[in-house]
């Protein structure tokens, strides 16, 4: 018995021996590629550090097109751009990230021409309303993103939308009227320009009511069927200007009855 545990236990300790031997063998395996991996990023670290200073790389031209709001020296400052920048160290990320800030530039196409040239083609932001929330007046596109407050100065030709609080647009839905109502008077029906929209009017349960500029009427659209309610609106008013009694109109109900229109005249 002795002979046989003695044997069994020079056995165990060869394989523990061996199994510890090949542990170091990995271990050294592992900090060889370790510090050969450190060796090559500080390496590529050096060069790419040295290529962020080269003279070389240094940005001589900077091109900008697609900008209307903002001149090229605008959009470069904006960007942080300069004549000098090196092309390398530009980051794409960051220059986006910066005018995108300005609430009017929806995207930033950055291109850089080697060895020392950038293009930036702006896409800016269409107002297609103003919306007045929470005292502040401000730019809405057609897809109901609010982007930009609007400055003394700037262009007021624009239909205003009035919420009765921010609350109002936690619910995605509670501007497809409004923004539907603009975008099918933006095809040019001569009885329903956008232009002659003066007032979008969003109540609390999300009703609108629309007033028109040249004869401030009431027109209560509801919630849905926008389509629908647009196209007997332009008959009707057609109906109105050809008649001449448009002038007489006190207001228009489109939710009167399912496919009946109500006018009220003055007097």
């Amino acid at each position: 018995m002795k002979k046989r545990n003695s044997a069994y236990s020079s056995s165990l300790q060869k394989r523990m021996k061996a199994e510890r031997a090949e542990s170091r063998h990995l271990y050294a395996i592992f900090v060889g590629v370790a510090l050969a991996i450190g060796v090559m990023a500080l390496t590529g670290w050096g060069i790419y550090a040295g290529l962020c200073h080269s003279v070389f790389f240094q940005v001589e031209s900077i091109t900008v097109e697609g900008s209307k709001r903002l001149n090229a020296d605008e959009i470069a400052a904006l960007a942080g751009l300069e004549n000098k920048s090196n092309l390398i160290a530009v980051s794409k990320k960051k220059i986006e990230a910066s005018l995108k800030a300005t609430g009017w530039i929806r995207k930033v196409d950055v291109d850089k021409k080697w060895p020392n040239s950038i293009a930036l083609v702006i896409h800016e932001r269409i107002p297609t309303a103003m919306i007045h929330l929470d005292g502040v007046l401000s730019y809405i596109d057609s897809n109901g993103h609010i982007f930009a407050p609007v400055l003394v100065g700037e262009d007021l030709d624009y239909p205003v939308l009035f919420v009765p609080s921010s609350e109002i647009l936690t619910d995605i839905r509670a501007l497809k009227g409004p923004l539907e109502m603009l975008r099918y008077a933006s095809h040019g029906d001569p009885d329903l320009p956008k232009q002659n929209i003066s007032q979008l009017v969003l109540d609390e349960q999300g009703g609108l009511t629309m007033y028109l500029a040249d004869n401030p009427f009431p027109v209560i659209l509801g919630k849905d069927k926008m389509w629908t309610k647009y196209k007997r609106l332009t008959k009707v008013l057609a109906w109105l200007y050809k008649k001449k009694k448009f002038s007489t109109v006190a207001s228009i109900d489109m939710e009167y009855l399912e496919g009946r229109v109500l006018v009220k005249f003055n007097g």
